[in-house]
């Protein structure tokens, strides 16, 4: 009986949940598990409803555990005096642990999903969430963000707003309880055959257990653990409790409300890991605005069709792409995790030698993949994960490798404090009200009251920008001052002006409003009016998207009142005649999308300050004609066939300078400074000293215009 459990007790280090309700447990049992309590350090839920232990069982539990600083009790129910004890110990922990100065990591990383259009990228992100595969799905517009919480097999989709200083504080009281345990650490395995945590749990109703070894278990996690009975659980909320300990370095005490239920969720969910989800659009289009969000750290997973590959008249055009995509997070993330994921698996592998045919891909991505190998994630013998989105085929593969991946990043290594999450919180306590914040008001102020330095709110920052749940763009002071708390408010909004117009736009809207020329000269020549920008963002913050899109270097000042946007400009064959005298080669690294248009912006920007508008500018996709460019005619082409932009002018020498600082300032404030480039002149180097002051990252885009 009770005796058999608490011998089994005594010697037990793994069980973590120990359900006995109505088992007519006496007060002489009572006593036999009190005294296994006094060694036991793994058990965490103790149910003793509906026993006949009395009050003489309960104080003996009591006594017990308040002798006993090892115990890792965190519920109890059904031991009356005992009960109350582990609920006023919780709560004292939870607020000593709270106003602490220690540290846990922060279990949250982003995963960003890239790729070819129509490859199946966003059904992808949709399998990950355990939603319908839809054929009929639209094409993503800039990127949408999707929040999930992992644990083994199940990818929750995260809507709730999460306490984020409450969540750490019980981390650090679990690992408090974990260190005192002498349970065994989890053994990692391959990510592909990584096994589920198993529940360790144990359910004794109306039985009884004789051998120590039946409550042997197989984990240390809890598995979807609830309690329905109300009667059996007291799970209340209790009103806030303050700290009266003495404030420390000026800052505020951090006050939350004691919960059981949060006590014992958190702990269930010791384990799980938190993910945000960004699904990049994949049309050429927005790949431009793209640079602004792709990050350092955080897992990349590049979606391709499979079946691209494999037929000779798109193989060339899908290897592009892929080309593309590797260098571009080579160099946005050079050491950030890649995981190659090609669709369209059933279709291929039902047809004659399938299996070979999933090999020949496999040979395709070695090849184009070496030099990347360092951050490509393998699946056994394949450098890829062939995947089926209709019929859900190696999708549970997947979720396993990039949850492997993520818990073993070096990324989430990073510890944070509770400061730094209680500082989270309250930022994000604002989203119901507004989309940002500036630097110099709401965010100092807040930061304030946690005793965050200066520097400790851009560190803070600069972490929950990388793990996407804000924007922090930190490229000038002005955008340095903005911190967006709801990133896919701003993707929306650029998202309304760079698009695909063959694909995203309804002109009949824009004919419905009267605004169906402006409309059509933005989308075929990407000159947009103020009226036609205005009826985009719903004439709310059209300024300050404006200024967004000018010092992100998307958009530069036109004229009456208009603005270019050169991702949107078509092309046009007839131009782009250069004499190749002057080349700016990028061919040591490559030249991505978006680079172009970046210098375009920047020459009609300094060209409309230092002489009056030139309606003859010639503009189109790949080329730029100045004519009155600091005295002289000067012709910009890209040349991607040379990964090369070309300068044509009669004074090139004169030139050179400018554009080169031109570029140095898109490379700091856009490339994070990982571009490589040489200027070859008549064939040989060229190196202006100029360019190297004036490309500073330090000065303003205004200050940098005004200074060529």
């Amino acid at each position: 009986g009770a005796k058999d459990i608490a011998d089994a007790l005594k010697v037990n280090r793994t069980l973590t949940e120990l359900n006995l309700p109505g088992n007519r447990i006496e007060p002489e049992g009572a006593k036999e598990i009190a005294d296994a309590l006094k060694v036991n350090s793994s058990l965490t839920f103790l149910d003793l409803y509906n026993n006949e232990i009395g009050d003489e069982g309960a104080k003996d539990i009591a006594d017990v555990l308040k002798a006993n600083p090892m115990s890792a009790l965190i519920s109890l129910s059904g031991a009356g005096e005992a009960d109350e004890f582990v609920k006023n110990r919780n709560r004292q922990r939870f607020l000593d642990t709270l106003n602490g100065n220690e540290k846990a990591e922060f279990a949250r990383l982003r995963v960003m999903f890239v790729g070819q259009g129509r490859a199946g990228k966003s059904a992808t992100v949709r399998s990950m969430l355990g939603k319908p595969f839809s054929p009929e799905w639209d094409s993503t517009v800039g990127a949408d963000v999707s929040e999930s919480v992992v644990n083994g097999s199940s990818w929750g989709d995260e809507t709730d707003q999460i306490d984020f200083a409450s969540a750490l504080a019980v981390k650090m009281m679990n690992r408090h309880k974990e260190m005192k345990s002498s349970s065994p650490k989890r053994i990692e395995k391959s990510p592909v055959v990584a096994p589920l945590p198993s529940s360790s749990k144990t359910e004794m109703n109306n039985t009884e257990t004789t051998k120590g070894d039946q409550l042997q278990n197989k984990g240390h996690q809890l598995s979807n653990f609830v309690d329905k009975d109300q009667n059996k659980k007291d799970l209340k909320r209790n009103s806030p409790v303050k700290n009266d300990r003495p404030k420390k370095n000026l800052q505020e005490d951090i006050v939350r409300e004691y919960d059981e239920e949060l006590i014992l969720e958190a702990h269930e969910r010791k384990n799980d890991l938190a993910l945000s989800l960004w699904d990049f659009g994949d049309q050429e289009v927005f790949y431009t605005m793209h640079h602004i969000f792709l990050t350092k750290t955080g897992i990349y997973v590049l979606v391709f069709d499979m079946r691209e590959l494999l037929e000779l008249v798109t193989r060339e055009e899908a290897k592009k792409y892929l080309r593309f995509w590797l260098r571009s997070i080579n160099m946005h993330a050079p050491q950030a995790p890649l995981l190659l994921v090609g669709t369209f698996c059933a279709e291929i592998q039902s047809e004659i030698r399938g299996v070979d045919r999933i090999r020949g891909v496999d040979k395709i991505l070695r090849e184009l993949s070496k030099q990347f190998t360092s951050q490509i994630v393998a699946n056994d013998n394949l450098v890829f994960f062939p995947i089926d989105n209709r019929e859900k085929l190696n999708i549970q593969e997947l979720r396993k490798a990039i949850e492997f991946t993520a818990r073993n990043d070096r990324a989430m290594k990073q510890e944070v404090s509770i400061r730094w999450m209680a500082f989270l919180d309250e930022l994000l306590s604002h989203k119901k009200s507004k989309s940002y914040l500036t630097m110099n008001g709401d965010v100092s102020h807040i930061a304030s009251k946690f005793g965050l330095s200066r520097q400790e709110q851009e560190m803070a920052l600069g972490l929950f920008h990388e793990r996407g749940l804000i924007i922090h763009l930190t490229a000038t002071e002005t955008l340095r001052n903005i911190v967006i708390i709801k990133p896919q408010w701003i993707i929306d909004a650029l998202g309304k002006v760079i698009r695909d117009s063959t694909i995203h736009v309804d002109m009949a809207q824009y004919e419905r409003d009267g605004l169906k020329e402006d409309a059509k000269v933005m989308f075929n020549e990407g000159i947009a009016s103020r009226d036609l920008l205005g009826y985009m963002w719903n004439y709310d913050q059209t300024d300050f998207f404006i200024d967004l899109m000018k010092r992100t270097m998307l958009m530069s000042d036109y004229r009456n009142d208009c603005f270019l946007i050169p991702s949107l400009l078509k092309e046009n064959k007839d131009m782009g005649a250069v004499d190749t005298r002057c080349v700016v080669d990028f061919s040591t690294t490559f030249l991505p999308h978006g680079v172009f248009q970046r210098l375009v912006c920047l020459c009609v920007e300094y060209v409309s300050r230092k002489t009056s508008f030139d309606d003859s500018i010639r503009m189109n996709k790949n080329c730029a004609t100045f004519p009155a460019f600091a005295g002289q005619e000067v012709e910009l082409v890209e040349d991607p066939s040379q990964q090369a932009i070309l300068v044509s002018s009669s004074d090139v020498e004169k030139i050179i300078p400018i554009v080169s600082s031109m570029l140095l300032k898109i490379n700091s404030n856009v490339m994070g400074g990982r571009l490589k480039w040489k200027v070859l002149i008549d064939g040989k180097a060229f190196q202006p000293e100029k360019a190297v002051e004036l490309g500073s990252p330090t000065l303003d885009l205004d200050v940098f215009l005004a200074s060529l």
